[in-house]
């Protein structure tokens, strides 16, 4: 059996230390890059007329022109955030799976519908219920001191503000300590083949900051990857939008060729591609820290799972 102490370090580079089939990494960033750009693809194509609503200044500048565009195209509209969102939940489910696979299992690289998947599905509604808990809480605890203040009115009023943005942040620290602990929920689920949750707060004992570091430390490195990426792009998009930008022209049909042009059109998709790759390569690495804390749960005593995980 192949232990890992639980640190930052290890957290951090749990990714590259999973064992199992090589190539796991770009595959998974491949996929995801791939099948996320025929999903953004297939809503941009639906939701066309709004976004070329959007573009044109003679329709923005036009409320009921943009009223009428809205709907014609309701429908169409509906179906691009519906498309959306069903596949952003089945994507979310089936790399999410594929990831804690490797993760818990040593598992290749794959994609399916299964029980893993249902499992998680089933997770994530917990999650979605523990979100609406703690928006719930935060509306609470902020409506208090508001109360307070217009009771008391004037320097009474200035005071409660004062203390309801200490309180704002003293309940985002809160939630953020209680998402931590609950973390490993799904590679618990994927683990032990059942679905887990609340067990996970215990598997979290003592890790919580070590978890909000690593990550903290991984979100750094992300976003100065992603800074350079849109950086490159900007540059990019300003040079192929410079002849229209250069004519001051403010012709609705000079803006969208320029926007339709290959010279625009090839660096975004390409730019979407890095993006979409690192975005699916960003889920799976910040994986990792739960993943190690669900691996490393003191209270894992199942040893028929523990031998079928690590054979």
């Amino acid at each position: 059996m192949n232990t890992l102490e639980f640190s930052v370090g290890n957290a951090m580079g749990h990714f590259r230390k999973t064992g199992g089939p090589k190539g796991f990494l770009w595959k998974y960033a491949l996929a995801y890059a791939l099948i996320g750009i025929v999903v953004q693809g297939l809503s941009l194509y639906l939701m066309a007329p709004i976004y070329g609503a959007a573009f044109n200044p003679i329709v923005m500048e036009d409320p009921d022109m943009m009223d009428q565009v809205m709907l014609e195209n309701m429908g169409r509209v509906a179906l691009g955030y519906l498309v959306s969102f069903v596949f952003g939940i089945l994507m979310w489910i089936m790399f999410e799976a594929a990831s804690q696979r490797r993760y818990m299992r040593a598992d290749g690289f794959s994609l399916k519908l299964g029980g893993d998947e249902g499992r998680l599905f089933v997770v994530g509604l917990f999650w979605f219920g523990l979100l609406i808990l703690l928006y719930i809480g935060m509306f609470i605890l902020m409506m208090i001191p508001m109360i307070i203040g217009v009771a008391a009115g004037g320097d009474g009023a200035m005071a409660a503000g004062a203390v309801a943005v200490i309180v704002m942040l003293a309940y985002m620290v809160f939630a953020i300590w209680v998402a931590v602990r609950f973390s490993p929920a799904a590679a618990m689920t994927i683990r032990d083949r059942k679905i887990r949750f609340g067990s996970a707060w215990r598997a979290t004992k003592g890790k919580v900051w070590t978890l909000i570091g690593s990550w903290l430390i991984l979100a750094l490195i992300m976003m100065a990857i992603i800074f350079v990426l849109y950086l490159v792009f900007a540059v990019t998009a300003v040079l192929a939008l410079m002849p229209v930008m250069q004519s001051g022209s403010d012709d609705p049909a000079a803006i969208l060729a320029a926007f339709a042009s290959l010279g625009f059109i090839i660096p975004a998709i390409f730019f979407g591609l890095i993006y979409m790759g690192l975005a699916g390569i960003m889920m799976h690495v910040f994986g990792g820290p739960a993943a190690l804390a669900a691996k490393t749960d003191p209270n894992w005593t199942d040893t028929a799972a523990i031998n079928e995980t690590f054979v």
